[in-house]
């Protein structure tokens, strides 16, 4: 019902007049922005947090931002309900002194149809995302990057922020982490790119293919000593993508068994990946003596469709 009704409620917003404003109009600064005591100056959330108090949808503490925080649900439906209320006109009824303080913005979004979690409990990036995908209108959303896919999700939502430049993922291959909590100044950044877009993120993933042809995720440890699969598989690929070159100049097929300086490429690879970051086979985890170069490079060509 929740997806359902966050459907329901875009289709209204897109039919009315207000959906055509600009975020800019939407969101013009209310507030004349007082400066935070724990937001320096030169923080990479600065502005962010600048841009959320003066449109009004993220307040601080007296004359603090709490940047390390964790969201809570019932401040992401305070966001929400703040961000509906400035594009459509709808407005938030008065708190209740009797309830917690987020009581009313929640009535308020499930008034509109849209399923709030726990206000109390802990936030998490899922959360953000299916609660601003309710109120923010499609044409608020204008892509200014091209992802199709996501490591850990297909959701149309994630993708849709992700492509407006509001949302990045959690690492260079663009994970999106739903269950992943989010601090105030995460929070304030995304929100900040909603109301001005000038402050959204081109944002191109790298590949990951490389990951799931060995069966890895980037954060699984090879090496005793910390060595990722994020850090070694992307240097496997680097030295491949080397030889190949090499062959293609040559007129040559690609073949485990040409050599480098008298040395196989299978060794080659393996070596020089290894010697790279400093440790041995014997330093490999479970993982790594699991790792074939050959069948991770077979399995890489069938995903690639080569």
């Amino acid at each position: 019902m929740k997806k359902l009704a966050a459907l329901v409620l875009s289709a209204a917003l897109l039919a009315g007049s207000a959906a055509a404003v600009t975020p800019e109009e939407a969101f013009p600064a209310v507030n004349t922005y007082p400066g935070f005591i724990d937001v320096e100056e030169g923080a990479w959330y600065a502005d962010a947090a600048r841009v959320c108090c003066e449109v009004g949808l993220m307040q601080g503490t007296g004359h603090a931002f709490a940047p390390d925080e964790l969201l809570t649900v019932g401040e992401v439906a305070a966001i929400a309900a703040r961000m509906n209320q400035a594009i459509t006109g709808e407005a938030i009824p008065e708190a209740d002194p009797g309830q917690p303080w987020y009581q009313c913005y929640v009535d308020y979004l499930e008034g509109l149809g849209i399923t709030v979690p726990d206000g109390a409990q802990t936030a998490d990036r899922q959360d953000f995302i299916t609660l601003l995908a309710a109120v923010v209108p499609e044409d608020m959303l204008t892509p200014i990057n091209t992802i199709t896919a996501l490591p850990d999700t297909s959701d149309a939502q994630v993708l849709a922020f992700y492509n407006a430049g509001i949302l990045t993922g959690v690492d260079d291959w663009g994970t999106f982490a739903g269950d992943k909590t989010l601090t105030r100044a995460e929070c304030a950044a995304m929100v900040a790119r909603v109301a001005r877009p000038e402050l959204r993120q081109t944002f191109t993933p790298a590949d990951y293919d490389i990951f799931t042809a060995a069966g890895m995720k980037p954060s699984d440890v090879l090496f005793t000593g910390g060595t990722t699969a994020g850090q070694f598989l992307p240097v496997v690929q680097e030295l491949i993508d080397g030889l190949e070159a090499d062959c293609a100049a040559q007129g040559m097929e690609f073949n485990w068994f040409n050599t480098v300086d008298g040395v196989e490429f299978l060794d080659y690879v393996t070596d020089t990946a290894l010697a790279r970051f400093g440790v041995t086979e014997d330093d490999g985890t479970e993982l790594y003596q699991n790792f074939d170069v050959q069948v991770y490079y077979s399995r890489l060509l069938g995903l690639r469709g080569e």
